[in-house]
């Protein structure tokens, strides 16, 4: 494998999997089987043989192994993005749940900084664990469907 080539699609893919997954409202769409992971993880791929040019196809397992690995750089950076952007999430959700008139204790009450640090943890480690895993699978898809037929 090209290790320059490979740092960038990984570098590139897990950002755009960090901010797509982590910013309000784009992050309900990832509520759908962590959709952004696993086309951040075809993106790696996607990426991948762009840069490399004319290297050969990759195999399943090296286009599960780049999913895998920007899914990872992916929780990474939408842990930050998820702090960051918490307050305004917050405010987002509560506006929408007295505009639908939902009555009762709310999930998302404006807390203070450790509130926001303590909610980052816990999502970093879901993310660790799921995004990996989607990106992953995506990867793999992408992988697999670019590969030329033998002949």
């Amino acid at each position: 494998m090209n290790t320059r080539s490979f740092i960038l699609s990984v570098l590139i893919a897990g950002v755009v999997i960090g901010f797509l997954a982590n910013l309000p409202i784009l992050n309900l769409i990832n509520c759908a089987l962590c959709i952004w992971v696993w086309i951040g993880g075809m993106l790696a791929v996607f990426l991948y043989r762009r840069f490399a040019g004319g290297e050969p196809a990759l195999s399943a397992g090296q286009g599960a192994g780049l999913g895998a690995l920007s899914g990872l750089i992916g929780a990474l950076v939408g842990a930050v993005v998820f702090f960051v952007t918490s307050p305004i999430s917050t405010a987002i959700f509560n506006n929408l749940a007295r505009a639908l008139q939902i009555q009762g204790d709310l999930p998302f009450r404006s807390g203070g900084f450790w509130d926001y640090v303590g909610t980052t943890f816990v999502f970093l480690v879901l993310d660790a664990v799921l995004y990996p895993i989607f990106g992953a699978i995506g990867g793999l898809i992408a992988a697999s469907l670019t590969r030329k037929p033998s002949a």
